[in-house]
């Protein structure tokens, strides 16, 4: 048998325990939005029936890692509370893993997942590990070579992509993000925008209207929101950074050192 990677010995070891996790930027030893990261890794261990770390020992993980790695560069910060299966009485393990951020593509291209996107399961919109239809997705991203896989339900709709919330700005002007009620993870970047932008609203939409859509937009607490000009081979909308893509990024501030001088 010849021996597995890293990446596939990761999915393996994920496959056989139960748990969620959050994944940080930091920015020169400072942790990105970090009260957010707490509340979201306790709140997604009771969504899956784990009993919660403590705010403060996820707090003092982000920032003893984040110190140590990072204190003067920008990378990411993952923290897992997870626990094997097939020991339920075992108390869930709060660890750190980390990894440089490298330079992020201003503009992303995507395409449509070859994967279903497995619904809400048992997960309840938390953003848990060991998911096979993620891996198979992040897989399908490698081998393209592209920024962005799009998982849709079985009935055809968008639900999310393998990393990232997506809102799309309709041919009416309209912003919507698919409904959780899908099954996607409900991720920090698109409750940063929803809080702060009234415009944005929850609904369903397919790949045909997603093909019309003006703009098209990945979310997350590490990059932000990023425009996805490239859906399917096609361009999505004009094929550049549109207007609101542009306004959402303002939310984020991150450093824009952190970002590639030229998209791919």
């Amino acid at each position: 048998m010849s021996e597995a990677s890293k990446p596939e010995l990761q999915q393996r070891l994920e496959l056989r325990r139960l748990g969620s996790y959050t994944t940080a930027r930091v920015e020169r030893g400072r942790v990105t939005h970090v009260e957010r990261h707490v509340m979201r890794l306790i709140r997604d261990a009771g969504r899956l029936g784990l009993a919660p770390p403590s705010p403060r020992s996820i707090e003092a993980l982000f920032w003893k890692t984040a110190k140590a790695e990072f204190p003067r560069a920008n990378g990411i910060v993952r923290l897992d509370w997870s626990r094997p299966l097939d020991s339920p009485e075992q108390t869930p393990e709060l660890i750190a893993t980390t990894r440089p951020l490298g330079d992020l593509a201003r503009r992303w291209r995507a395409k449509s997942s070859e994967t279903l996107h497995p619904g809400p399961e048992t997960r309840r919109n938390a953003k848990a590990i060991g998911v096979p239809s993620y891996d198979a997705a992040r897989e399908e991203m490698r081998i393209g070579g592209i920024e962005e896989v799009l998982l849709f339900s079985e009935a055809g709709w968008l639900v999310e992509g393998c990393r990232s919330n997506l809102i799309i700005v309709q041919e009416d002007g309209r912003w919507i993000t698919p409904d959780l009620a899908l099954g996607g993870v409900e991720g920090l970047g698109l409750e940063i925008i929803g809080k702060n932008r009234r415009e944005l609203s929850w609904g369903r939409i397919d790949r045909v209207a997603l093909l019309g859509a003006r703009e098209l937009i990945a979310t997350n607490a590490v990059r932000g929101a990023v425009p996805i000009i490239e859906f399917d081979g096609r361009p999505v909308g004009t094929g550049t950074e549109g207007p609101v893509a542009r306004a959402l990024a303002l939310l984020f501030g991150h450093c824009p050192a952190s970002y590639s001088e030229d998209p791919p």
